[in-house]
C-alpha cells in the first residue's frame, strides 16, 4: 500500500509577482502588493483557477500535485523562500493564498522559512550558507513527518537551488516534483538509492554534528572529506565546515542512520537506570551544578552500563560534547558537561563490544542530547 503523502515542501521564486507586474489588466493586484495588502491579495487570487498561468510557477504547480494525487492529503505546506525582501512577501502571500477558505487547493497549516543566505546579492553567500540551509530545512521537515509522507516541489526559485533540492530528494528518499514551464502537469523524479558509505559517517559522526556547526579542526580530518569541507574563519579563528555537498550528506546518514540503528546499536545492558553507578573524582561533589541531572539522563540509554567524572575545571566554558575515548576503547566514550561557567568530563561505559557498535553508541547520544 503506498505511503499516504501529506506534507510538501516547495522552493519559492518569484514568478507571481513579476506576472502582475507584467499584466496591465492586473495593475489592481500589482499595486495591493506593492502596498502590502497580502491578504487581500491572495483573497483576489483564489478568484482565479490555479491551472492560470498569471498564479506563477509554485501555484501551477501545487495544483498539478494535487491533482494528480501525488500528494494524496494536502495537510501542511513548506514555503522555503530565499534570502530577499520579494521572497519573505511572496511567502507571506503565498501562505495566505493556501490558508484562503474559498481556495480549492487549501492546506490545513501552511508556514514560510527563509533560507538565509539564499540571495543572488552575494554568491559566496550562496554557495556557503544558502544551499546548506536548504539541505538542513528540507531535512528537518522529512525527520518531522518521515520521508515517506513528504513530497519536494521544485518547481520555484533560483536554478542552482532547484537542482540542489532535486538531489536532496534523490538523497533522503523523498519524491521530487518539477513543473517545466511548457508543460501541462509536473514530472515526478522518484527516489533513487545513493551508493555511499555509512561506516564512513558512523566512524566520524562525532565530527560530522561538530562541522555542521563550523566549528571542525581543519588539520584533524580524513583526507576523504574534501569534497565536504571547506576552511572559514569564525571570529579571526580558523574552523572548518560543511560545504552545502557536505550537509547533504551528513543529513542523508543521520536519515539512514535513524531508519537503521536498531540493528547497530550496542545491546541492552539488562540493568535498571539506578543499577548503574554515577561516581565522581574522588574528593569532589557533583558539579557543576546540572550535571547530575544530565548524567541521570544519560543512564537511562539502555546500553550504558556505568559513568565516572575524571575531569574539572571551574574556569573552563565548553560547549557539552561526546566523542571517542582518547584511548580509542571500544566499550567506552567521553563526554563533557558545562554550567557556562565549569566544565567536568566523564568517561561512559557501554555494551558495545566493537568499534561498529560504539560509532553508533556515539552517533545515537549526540542525537538524543546534543542536536
Amino acid at each position: 500500500m503506498a505511503p499516504t503523502r501529506h506534507t510538501l515542501i516547495c522552493t519559492v521564486g518569484t514568478s507571481l509577482k513579476s506576472n502582475l507586474e507584467r499584466d496591465p489588466a492586473r495593475k489592481t493586484w500589482a499595486d495591493l502588493y506593492a502596498q502590502g495588502r497580502l491578504k487581500d491579495l491572495a483573497r483576489a487570487l483564489t478568484s482565479l483557477s490555479p491551472q492560470d498561468r498569471l498564479l506563477g510557477a509554485e501555484i501551477n504547480s501545487i495544483d498539478s500535485i494535487i491533482s494528480r494525487g501525488i500528494l494524496t492529503t494536502p495537510i501542511y505546506l513548506y514555503l522555503l523562500v530565499s534570502d530577499t525582501e520579494d521572497g519573505q512577501n511572496i511567502g507571506e502571500l503565498l501562505k495566505l493564498y493556501y490558508l484562503e477558505d474559498s481556495n480549492p487547493r487549501r492546506f490545513e497549516q501552511a508556514e514560510w522559512q527563509v533560507l538565509q543566505g539564499l540571495t543572488d546579492a552575494n554568491s559566496q553567500r550562496f554557495r556557503r550558507e544558502g544551499l546548506r540551509h536548504l539541505v538542513t530545512a528540507v531535512a528537518g521537515i522529512a525527520r518531522k513527518w518521515r520521508p515517506e509522507h513528504v513530497v519536494i516541489n521544485a518547481t520555484g526559485g533560483y536554478k542552482a537551488q532547484i537542482s540542489f533540492a532535486g538531489l536532496i530528494g534523490q538523497a533522503l528518499d523523498i519524491p521530487v516534483c518539477y513543473l517545466f514551464e511548457r508543460f501541462s502537469e509536473v514530472i515526478t523524479l522518484p527516489p533513487q538509492p545513493v551508493s555511499l558509505d555509512l561506516s564512513f559517517w558512523l566512524a566520524h559522526a562525532h565530527r560530522f554534528y561538530l562541522l555542521a556547526e563550523d566549528q571542525g579542526e581543519p588539520e584533524a580530518l580524513d583526507p576523504r572529506f574534501a569534497s565536504l569541507v571547506e576552511e572559514i574563519e569564525v571570529d579571526g579563528e580558523r574552523l572548518a565546515g560543511l560545504t552545502a555537498m557536505g550537509q547533504l550528506f551528513h543529513e542523508t546518514f543521520r536519515y539512514r542512520f535513524a531508519r537503521e540503528k536498531s540493528q547497530l546499536l550496542p545491546p541492552d545492558s539488562g540493568l535498571a537506570p539506578a543499577e548503574k553507578k554515577i561516581t565522581y573524582e574522588p574528593g569532589l561533589a557533583p558539579r557543576p551544578p546540572g550535571i547530575e541531572t544530565w548524567l541521570a539522563r544519560l543512564r537511562e540509554v539502555s546500553y550504558v552500563t556505568r559513568i565516572h567524572t575524571f575531569y574539572y575545571n571551574a574556569d573552563l566554558s565548553r560547549p557539552p560534547y561526546f566523542r571517542p575515548s582518547a584511548k580509542g576503547e571500544v566499550d567506552r566514550l567521553e563526554g563533557g558537561f558545562s554550567d557556562g561557567k565549569a566544565t567536568a568530563k566523564f568517561t561512559v561505559s557501554l555494551t558495545a563490544k566493537t568499534e561498529a557498535q560504539r560509532d553508533a553508541a556515539l552517533a545515537d547520544i549526540i542525537e538524543r542530547f546534543l542536536d
